[in-house]
């Protein structure tokens, strides 16, 4: 009877320990945001890169996000964020050949951002792939982001 106690009381701790340490891990590793960006000649391709009308909320949020870049066109691209505003968050994918893949998890800042895909020495800048977002929103009184 006793030896059942204990190990009844061991299997409730060791669940106990259990459930502490995935709900931890949960909230280190949890990403707030997925923002897959399909590539191709010559655009970035998803719905919430846009900037949101001055003093209205942007459709993407601050914090942590994870990009999900796939090239689904025939030549190289990449993603690069050539401007930001001040406090943005600077980041790039690598350059992915055709039908390659890359995830590429940022803590984003609020701002607002212009990426591009510099290969070829920004021919594919000047056939149109560029594109520019806001994250956040701006504030009317101060033109500051938050």
């Amino acid at each position: 009877m006793k030896r059942r106690f204990y190990v009844v009381l061991a299997v409730i701790g060791l669940v106990g320990l259990l459930v502490l340490a995935t709900s931890s891990a949960a909230k280190k590793g949890a990403v707030v945001q997925k923002v897959p960006v399909k590539m191709n000649e010559f655009s970035f391709v998803q719905s919430r890169l846009k900037p949101a009308a001055f003093g209205e909320a942007s459709a993407l949020k601050s914090g942590k996000t994870c990009f999900v870049f796939n090239n689904q066109g025939e030549f190289p691209h990449n993603f690069t964020i050539l401007y930001r505003s001040q406090g943005g968050s600077k980041f790039r994918s690598v350059t992915l050949d055709g039908g390659k893949k890359q995830r590429k998890t940022v803590n984003l800042r609020p701002g607002s951002y212009i990426a591009v895909c510099t290969v070829f020495n920004g021919a594919h800048i000047a056939v149109g792939m560029f594109v520019n977002f806001t994250v956040g929103t701006q504030s009317p009184e101060d033109g500051s982001w938050r």
